[in-house]
């Protein structure tokens, strides 16, 4: 998984240390294998807690829609600031 990383060194990510950012590299961009890794090592409940919480922020509108379907994710948070950024503007 180093590849999500790139940033990283990543012998220094750390399990539990790092949750947030593993789950959204893994949520957006992993393969079906780490997406399997994910939640065995997090569990279902942590990982759609974690979307509910941050998912409309830090994922592309694809990957939230997804994971709010494939988790049963009615309510979400999605402050004001976060829904503004991500309409695009009218003149596009």
């Amino acid at each position: 998984m180093a590849w999500l990383f790139p940033e990283y060194a990543f012998l220094t990510i750390g399990v539990q240390s790092h949750q947030g950012v593993i789950i959204e590299r893994v949520l957006e961009r992993g393969s079906w294998e780490q997406v399997r890794w994910l939640f065995t090592t997090y569990g279902e409940t942590a990982v759609a807690q974690w979307v509910g919480k941050h998912g409309f922020r830090l994922l592309s509108k694809r990957s939230f829609a997804l994971w709010r379907l494939v988790l049963d994710i009615e309510t979400f948070e999605a402050p004001d600031w976060a829904v503004a950024a991500k309409k695009l503007p009218e003149s596009w």
